[in-house]
């Protein structure tokens, strides 16, 4: 594969299951985030799985730290393939008990962070044809109590998929966002282990169970494969049929 995939908040989780993903379909892959221990325990999955990967130490709060890692990235893999924004964060309160600086946290590392990688890796991306992948949220077309900023930060994900997609598609890069339901994770750990809290939320869901971390990898992997190559601007939905019943 030429050129490496970055993955944002690669550590654990989506992440990793991404990372892995990607790593079996032969793209080097160039993990991010903020916990070297974790995000090296990632690279030596995918290299005893007999792929290539790097760790990359930032903040995705920190428009340098973005930058830098699509710098390093690209010179250490040449070039740059696939960028899939995952980093994301989730504060669960009312909004009366929301700061603005709370609020804004969210979006800069959600929604801001996305913005920032994706355009650090612009001119990498346009000499392959590479492709943009932004992991999220089926919450982004949901109104959730407590989770304001999260919706938010989410629903402007989907806002510049299209918008990214608009503009880049004669660079013939594409641009498509994913956008899970409830997924086995540090996030949504807190829901899933109250059994009555569980319940509620497994019967929601048609497939009466929720998504495995390595369920949204496959997708992202065949996103960025040729296989999807048509295929931009859009929101894939992987939710197990949740929002049709909410």
């Amino acid at each position: 594969m030429s050129g490496a995939a970055l993955v944002t908040g690669a550590s654990r989780n989506i992440g990793r299951g991404i990372a892995l993903a990607l790593a079996r379909d032969g793209y080097p892959v160039a993990c991010f985030g903020r916990d070297r221990s974790a995000l090296t325990e990632t690279a030596d999955l995918i290299g005893e799985a007999g792929g290539t990967a790097s760790v990359h130490v930032g903040d995705a709060s920190s428009d340098t730290d973005l930058e830098v890692f699509a710098r390093d990235a690209a010179e250490r893999h040449g070039g740059i393939a696939a960028v899939v924004n995952n980093a994301g964060v989730m504060r669960e309160a009312r909004v009366g008990d929301t700061t603005p600086d709370a609020f804004r946290e969210v979006i800069n590392v959600n929604l801001v962070a996305a913005f920032v990688l994706a355009r650090a890796a612009y001119p990498h991306l346009r000499e392959r044809g590479g492709v943009v992948i932004n992991i999220g949220s089926m919450f982004a077309s949901l109104g959730v109590p407590a989770a304001a900023s999260y919706c938010a930060s989410k629903a402007g994900i989907e806002g510049l998929t299209r918008s990214l997609a608009a503009e880049w598609g004669r660079d013939g890069i594409r641009v498509v966002n994913v956008a899970p339901g409830y997924v086995r994770s540090d996030i949504s750990a807190a829901a899933l282990d109250d059994p009555a809290l569980a319940k509620r939320i497994l019967s929601r869901i048609p497939l009466k169970r929720v998504s495995e971390p390595e369920e949204i990898g496959d997708l992202v992997a065949f996103l960025a494969s040729p296989r999807a190559g048509f295929m931009t601007g859009e929101t894939v939905m992987i939710d197990g049929g949740q929002r049709m019943h909410v």
